[in-house]
């Protein structure tokens, strides 16, 4: 390859030796004047291209923003009903009178608000009075908005009601049917709880609603969804499978809005999203509304609007041909004209003695250029060692940077602990140093109780909360000696060097009593937290560090199954008789 270029430059120097000045000018400049029409060209169709799909990108947003608003609204003003019925003073004497009288109002209420389904249940969770007499004389005390409701105004997201929908009249298409609960407190003049105000609203409003929306899109093909925080389709194709999970669905909750391309069944989309905030005292229940257009459709314009703009490049650049020639010989004039002088002055001066020279501006350059020259060559020695100098900085730069970046590598970025790879290497030597020393050795595996219901109940960022507490009482509870890691999730290892079997069972006690002890704050919540550990010794019989681990392993497996918040020490045996730590 590297003979062929050298071959392919050769022929082109000796085309070069065959043309005149004028020749190559017109070439330089209509292979310029090209190149430029042609970079324009394509900048501009790739500006309008971006523009106009940032048009559809904003409008799409705009619609599955005007959605998530509407949805939102809707909520907040059932919720703004139930609320003010609950508290409007005439009602307060129906919520223990006749129970008839209250089913009355209740219809009422049904027929004006939209509910499928209005009851009252006293403190016990018995339903008073129900519309149409459903559910009345029933318990409802096991359903999650009657216990909550108890309490605070609440709403529960989409789902089916098995009693209910079993009283109901089925639906032509047999489809089920799926409520949003609305429950609010009813209390007495003093305050007193006298039992719950409960609503069911028929999903199936939702489905009108994009229905109506997509029916008004002016034959974009836009199509809408609504999820539920947890990424499950409520409204929309494929309905109750999962769309989006995972880190996927963790970036659209966080960025609450915004857009995307994906390719769903062979299509690409143009996807935008927005994460219902709420509307006034109505919190909302974080469901995602998605507008996508496919591609084709969204980006039709875009595409038509970049190949005119190419075309009309494509006119300019032969124009530009043309007139190439033209000016190549008002150009090759003047070269024509230094490039005589040059000669004469090597052929009276020399080499290395350059008179000074006039009659054009390029000359006078040209002459000032070469007479400087040798100053110049000074001049650059010495920024040559100056460059020295800097180079010579800027490698430690680079080896103090390439430090940090080993740090960074081996360290597990939430709790400053070492991560799994880096904890591995150091557990391979000390098990080779114990095997060839006959040391002793141990490891825990920790894990915090129930942390699952730690996220579900106070959220993720309090879970991270837990896990950083968690690993600072590690880091201070060990010797400088012994190494602590994060293994994932809310999971930790430690290597205890030089130790026997009673220290490292007191020292397992320490760590698990110490977190037991210790609280842990987010926000203005208290999260009590304990951990179960799994302890193992270095066995001989132990092939290397990952027997220990999985020992150890076994053992918080019995820790957890033998009721939590406790230190198991598993035994190298082959029948595994375990005693409590």
């Amino acid at each position: 390859m590297r003979t062929f270029l050298q071959r392919a430059a050769d022929r082109l120097h000796a085309i070069e030796d065959h043309l005149t000045v004028r020749t190559q000018i017109a070439a330089a400049v209509a292979a310029m004047s090209i190149l430029l029409v042609g970079t324009l060209a394509a900048g501009a169709a790739l500006i309008s291209y971006r523009h106009t799909a940032a048009l559809v990108e904003s409008s799409l947003a705009g619609i599955a923003s005007a959605t998530s608003g509407r949805l939102d609204r809707f909520m907040a003003t059932r919720q703004q009903e139930m609320k003010l019925f609950a508290e409007l003073e005439p009602t307060q004497r129906l919520w223990q009178g006749d129970p008839n009288e209250l089913r009355s109002a209740l219809e009422a209420l049904q027929h004006s608000f939209e509910f499928t389904w209005i009851g009252f249940a006293d403190v016990n969770g018995n339903v008073v009075a129900g519309t149409g007499g459903l559910l009345q004389g029933k318990s409802v005390t096991a359903r999650p908005w009657f216990k909550q409701g108890l309490e605070k105004v609440v709403i529960g997201d989409v789902h089916e009601a098995i009693m209910l929908a079993s009283l109901l009249t089925q639906r032509a298409n047999n489809e089920p049917y799926r409520f949003v609960d609305i429950a609010v407190p009813v209390r007495d003049k003093s305050g007193k709880v006298l039992g719950v105000l409960g609503g069911h609203l028929d999903w199936a409003w939702a489905t009108n609603l994009i229905k109506d929306v997509e029916a008004n899109d002016g034959n974009t093909d836009t199509r809408l969804t609504i999820l539920s925080k947890g990424g499950m389709v409520l409204v929309g194709p494929q309905r109750e499978t999962i769309r989006y999970g995972g880190d996927e669905l963790a970036g659209i909750l966080n960025a609450r809005n915004g857009t995307f391309r994906e390719t769903t069944d062979g299509r690409q989309l143009l996807t935008a999203f927005h994460v219902g905030d709420g509307y006034r005292d109505y919190q909302g229940l974080n469901w995602i509304v998605t507008a996508s257009q496919p591609a084709s459709v969204a980006l039709a314009a875009a595409i038509s609007s970049a190949q005119t703009i190419l075309a009309i490049g494509a006119v300019i650049a032969l124009i530009a041909l043309s007139l190439a020639v033209l000016v190549s010989r008002r150009i090759a004039a003047p070269i024509i004209a230094i490039t005589r002088e040059a000669d004469r002055i090597g052929r009276a001066h020399g080499p290395t003695m350059l008179a000074r020279q006039s009659g054009s501006a390029e000359v006078v350059q040209l002459s000032r250029a070469l007479r400087s020259l040798l100053r110049r060559i000074g001049m650059a020695e010495e920024r040559t060692k100056e460059a020295e100098l800097r180079a010579t900085e800027n490698a430690m730069q680079l080896q103090e940077d390439m430090l940090k970046l080993r740090h960074l590598a081996d360290t597990d970025f939430m709790t400053g602990l070492m991560n799994r790879r880096s904890f591995l290497t150091v557990a391979d030597d000390a098990v080779a140093y114990c095997r060839r020393y006959k040391r002793n050795m141990a490891t825990l595996m920790i894990d915090i109780d129930h942390f699952k219901k730690i996220n579900d109940t106070h959220g993720h960022a309090a879970g991270d909360d837990a896990i950083k507490s968690i690993a600072d009482i590690i880091s201070q509870s060990i010797r400088t000696t012994d190494k602590a890691a994060r293994f994932g999730g809310e999971e930790f290892v430690v290597l205890l060097r030089e130790i026997d079997q009673e220290t490292a069972i007191l020292l397992a006690e320490r760590i698990r009593t110490s977190i037991a002890a210790a609280t842990v704050r987010h926000g203005g919540t208290v999260i009590p937290v304990t951990v179960s550990v799994g302890l193992a010794l270095f066995d001989e019989s132990d092939r290397d560090v990952q027997d220990v681990i999985e020992r150890a392993d076994q053992g918080l497996y019995v820790a957890k199954k033998t009721g939590r918040n406790r230190v198991f020490m598993m035994p190298a045996t082959d029948e595994r008789a375990a005693r409590a730590a």
